[in-house]
């Protein structure tokens, strides 16, 4: 009854969280749930991917395999099926617009999900610095967090270059960000920010 009863809730390769599972059993003490987790894997019906993370094991041609910790960092601190509640900052989103090429040895995250102003948390031997976001990131103002999160990441507009504006303008295009919603959200972030985000000049052209 346990394992099938998570099945029914969740997709094999999707992260489960603790939390989640003792939701699921609302008539049953947490030390029991803890003793059916523990038999299962076991069973090897769960693997445990990290600290409070497990997922129902794919079968796959080799046997059956697990979730990569980058999937149970976004799936618990980004987005699910239905939200988005964070988003990748630091390197990784400098990468995204072609300002950095370095590769990040931490993953950094602004998220919802994060009560902390910083926190650093360790997923399957990765390590992610999790911050508190600013604003409540949703699946609608994302793509101003990001826009807004990106230009906070920078020591001037100096570092956006041709290459990186066309993919900043882009961005814009593809998630029809406007100026007056960007300056709105802008009130929730340095001053700097929205100085690089002018000096940048981005916004020409742009709605």
């Amino acid at each position: 009854m346990f394992i099938e009863r998570i099945r029914k809730t969740y997709k094999s390769g999707q992260s489960i969280f603790t939390k989640e599972i003792l939701s699921l059993f609302p008539e049953y003490t947490r030390a029991y749930v803890f003793r059916l987790l523990k038999k299962s894997l076991c069973k090897g019906e769960l693997f445990r991917v990290s600290h409070g993370a497990y997922c129902i094991p794919k079968k796959t041609f080799f046997g059956y395999s697990g979730i990569s910790s980058g999937q149970v960092a976004s799936e618990k601190y980004i987005r699910n099926e239905e939200e988005v509640f964070g988003i990748y900052s630091g390197l990784s989103l400098l990468n995204q617009f072609g300002i950095s090429t370095q590769v990040p040895n931490v993953i950094e995250i602004v998220t919802n999900k994060e009560t902390n102003r910083k926190r650093t948390v360790t997923i399957g031997g990765m390590k992610y610095i999790i911050r508190k976001s600013r604003f409540e990131i949703t699946k609608e103002n994302s793509f101003y967090y990001t826009v807004l999160q990106l230009f906070s990441e920078l020591r001037s507009s100096d570092e956006i270059d041709d290459f990186s504006k066309r993919k900043i303008e882009e961005y814009f295009s593809e998630n029809g960000i406007n100026q007056r919603c960007l300056f709105q959200y802008s009130k929730s972030f340095p001053a700097r920010t929205i100085k690089n985000l002018v000096e940048s000049e981005v916004l020409n052209g742009t709605i």
